[in-house]
């Protein structure tokens, strides 16, 4: 500063050095904060996340997608309100030959659970007549979460009831029901698994990172697809191959490696296999590289037990484990002793679903987008593979099956599959398309459609010229209903 008190220019230097000091720091800790995912990067992240759900276009998002964000989801049709029953299952014969459970969730089957957000489930009997309702109590089932909950990442305004979306439904011969959940806006976008019981009460519930479609076996355990998350592991090497010494890696600083969890009675984890681990340990590993997302490379979305009935081809032992790993396009075979990849499969099925053992060396899957330009091309199908000889059977549909049946059986993502108790039927469920059908083994011959149609009158955020007619739901599942005692 001279003598008539006037700052030279030359004296801005010191501020200018200390704004750049400071920006460095900035992004010195935005750079930590990001890298090591130390506070408030998740409170960032789930404030980015709920921004950009209510600013994308509906086109961008997939229809299945948070209720609450998407007017859209709920796909208007013809039906008018009432005797929603007659269309959701027509039948090609007399009766059903066993009960049918449909899987509901929020908003879903209000006409049957009045006074509740919905049914959870509604089974059906005979010519389509409602035997059994399960009403959807979300904040009694968030209320009975277990000690051994894992962390979540929700965007804000999360909300049990509209925000958690049921995955699949399992029924135990007492009328409970097995429950697995999703989370929207959330991450790991997996809600856990519980047990409720006939009146849609919670038996037990673990908010953990259950996911997909679980298996209930003859000794009252549950098979249950899980995961671990690392935090911050960094890529995962697989070692170095091939004359160039190039080291191959799994490129995601978070990736979702995929569990078996068997679970007893009251809800407590008895084992757990690492199916990650499994597949990595196998003269398969590389086959990881070959991922649609690093992030989560297997993407196991369900579990199946060989009958007594297995063999006919090397590695197939009755108890073993099947695993289907939509991300790979391929299903593998684990010893339930030693937990080794014993078979891997891949063939012309494409991110395929529910994989379950027929007989023999036969298995069954719904195969989401491996149906072919020479079979019809375009669509989902239900198809039988024989791993003793490569053959392949798609048995839905088929040249008999109607066009209109054929155009409403896709789905990209999700689907599910359910043999009956006589394995001669099965029951096939497109998730996108809101449309299911019960089909014979045999001959591809339809028995029965589903279709989620809903009635939206209560339904507040949706113009009351959207709710006059019924609206089509995505279809979680339909499943065999065994006898309750």
């Amino acid at each position: 500063m001279n003598a008539s008190g006037f700052r030279r220019s030359g004296d801005k230097a010191p501020l200018a050095l200390l704004a750049a000091a400071l920006a460095l720091a900035a992004f010195a800790g935005g750079v930590w904060v990001g890298y090591f995912q130390t506070f408030p990067f998740y409170t960032i992240r789930s404030a980015w996340r709920t921004l950009d759900t209510l600013t994308t276009l509906p086109e961008a998002i997939p229809a299945f997608n948070s209720p609450r964000t998407a007017e859209w989801r709920w796909r208007p049709t013809a039906f008018p309100l009432g005797r929603l029953d007659a269309h959701r299952i027509q039948l090609a014969e007399d009766a059903l030959a066993d009960p049918i459970l449909l899987v509901g969730g929020w908003e879903y089957f209000a006409e049957h659970c009045p006074g509740h957000v919905g049914c959870i489930a509604v089974e059906y009997a005979g010519r389509g007549e409602v035997r059994r309702v399960w009403p959807y109590r979300p904040e009694e089932i968030a209320r009975a979460a277990h000690p051994d909950d894992q962390p979540h990442e929700h965007g804000f305004g999360f909300s049990f009831t509209e925000d958690v979306r049921v995955s699949a439904v399992s029924p135990y011969p007492n009328g409970d029901l097995l429950v697995v959940f999703s989370f929207q806006e959330s991450f790991p976008g997996y809600g856990g698994v519980a047990r409720l019981d006939r009146d849609g009460r919670p038996v037990w519930y673990r908010r953990d990172y259950s996911h997909h479609r679980p298996r209930l076996t003859a000794d009252g355990a549950v098979l249950v697809p899980g995961m671990r998350i690392p935090v911050a592991v960094g890529p995962i090497d697989f070692g170095y191959h091939g004359r160039s010494g190039h080291l191959v890696r799994l490129n995601c600083r978070r990736p979702m490696l995929d569990t078996v969890r068997v679970i007893d009675g009251a809800g407590r984890v008895r084992e757990e296999i690492s199916v990650f681990d499994a597949v990595r340990q196998s003269r398969h590993a590389r086959m990881i590289r070959k991922s649609r997302n690093p992030c989560d490379p297997l993407h196991l979305n369900s579990i199946d037990v060989l009958g007594e009935d297995a063999g006919g081809a090397d590695g197939l032992v009755p108890g073993d484990l099947v695993v289907s790993l939509r991300n790979l396009s391929a299903f593998a075979v684990l010893d339930r002793r030693t937990h080794r990849v014993k078979r891997l499969v891949r063939g012309g099925f494409v991110e395929q679903h529910a994989v379950l053992h027929l007989e023999g060396s036969r298995f069954l899957m719904f195969d989401n987008l491996g149906m072919d330009a020479a079979d019809g091309g375009g669509f989902s199908r239900l198809l039988v593979v024989d791993v003793a000889d490569g053959g392949e059977t798609t048995i839905f549909p088929n040249a008999a099956t109607p066009d209109r049946l054929r155009r409403a059986f896709f789905t990209v993502v999700g689907g599910d599959a359910a043999l009956s108790p006589d394995r001669r039927r099965v029951i096939g469920t497109a998730l996108q398309s809101g449309r299911g059908v019960e089909v014979r083994l045999s001959d591809g011959a339809v028995l029965a459609e589903f279709d989620s149609v809903h009635d939206v009158s209560r339904v507040e955020w949706l113009p009351d010229d959207r709710t006059t007619h019924a609206r089509r739901q995505p279809l979680q599942g339909v499943r065999y209903a065994p006898e309750a005692h």
